[in-house]
């Protein structure tokens, strides 16, 4: 097919398509601006012109460099499959300190995108919570459930029933020594994992210590380690989420510890989690549908939809597996 500035007939008879109302005349002159002077299609002018398409930001705020984790990859993955099921395109950005937070706010203002969902958040989002307030269009992953906005939608899975889930588990082997790999806490899956746990071994004569994993896969394994080495094994591991539960079983693999004498749990049940060896024991949500109502609801902002809910929680599961 013959190319006309770059672009097949199809693609520029696609362009002028876009603009039913304009005579058979018109747009042949338009073809020959077009072949003059290279021009190439505008999203914004597009939607000023009424062609308009919606356009997410997915933010994903974490200052650690954590994004590379599989929760991340694996949620941005499900956000998108979900966007793309409705023909909504997706712009994704990674947010790393607290003025690049404001980025948000100048996208939307630029149009270059209608609404954000943003994940990684902290407990404390001064910059998210003023944009709450002046009406900005977000839905958020795992944040405190006292914001109270009618443009602010929050996705949470259940993390405090998911701590006592994986202590009931550990009690039921008859575990009486334990360690918590705790998430950072200055997000809220980190606290309400850790909250859920040590409420549910509360009162049932468990030693247990708490180690500062801060959800890293690197730092879980070297603690455990250094724990093994100073002759302090525990019976059980609950990690608060499953890049620490693997540097657990890669710290027990290397230090020779036979792997059926500590029972390991994690959280998120990510992919990668079913195909360690052995496979990891760990608390599980709806992380698809979790997408797909973030899709859903920024969708229904954008459109000016009325909502009926404002906080969607992932029902969890414990999936048994080998640890």
């Amino acid at each position: 097919m013959a190319r006309i500035s770059g672009y097949s007939k199809a693609t520029v008879s696609k362009v002028i398509n876009d603009y039913p109302d304009v005579s058979l005349k018109t747009k042949e002159k338009i073809l020959k601006i077009i072949q003059k002077y290279d021009f190439q299609p505008n999203i914004q002018a597009r939607n000023l012109a009424g062609k308009k398409d919606i356009i997410v930001g997915v933010f994903i705020f974490e200052e650690t460099g954590m994004y590379g984790s599989s929760y991340f990859k694996e949620l941005v993955a499900l956000v998108t499959e979900a966007a793309e099921e409705k023909n909504i395109k997706i712009l994704l950005s990674i947010v790393k300190n607290s003025e690049s937070k404001m980025k948000i706010k100048s996208f939307i203002d630029n149009g270059m995108i209608q609404g954000a969902i943003v994940i990684g958040v902290k407990l404390d989002e001064p910059e998210l919570e003023k944009m709450a307030e002046q009406g900005y269009n977000l839905v958020v992953f795992d944040y405190k459930n006292t914001i109270n906005y009618k443009n602010v939608f929050l996705i949470n899975s259940n993390n405090y029933e998911g701590g006592r889930l994986a202590a009931r588990y550990l009690l039921q082997k008859g575990i009486k020594k334990v360690f918590h790999l705790e998430g950072t806490q200055d997000k809220l899956a980190g606290v309400e994992r850790k909250d859920g746990f040590l409420d549910e071994i509360d009162g049932h004569g468990i030693i247990y210590k708490i180690l500062p994993g801060n959800f890293q896969f690197q730092l879980g394994k070297n603690l455990l380690k250094d724990e093994i080495k100073k002759g302090n094994i525990p019976e059980g591991i609950f990690c608060a989420n499953d890049e620490m539960a693997l540097g657990c079983l890669e710290a027990i693999y290397e230090e020779k510890i036979e792997d059926k004498n500590i029972a390991v749990v994690g959280f998120d049940n990510t992919l990668i989690s079913s195909l360690y060896r052995p496979k990891l024991t760990t608390i599980g949500y709806n992380s698809k549908k979790m997408s797909q109502k973030a899709i859903e609801i920024i969708e229904k902002m954008i459109n000016k939809e009325e909502l009926e809910e404002f906080i969607y929680e992932s029902e969890i599961t414990l999936e048994k597996r080998d640890t």
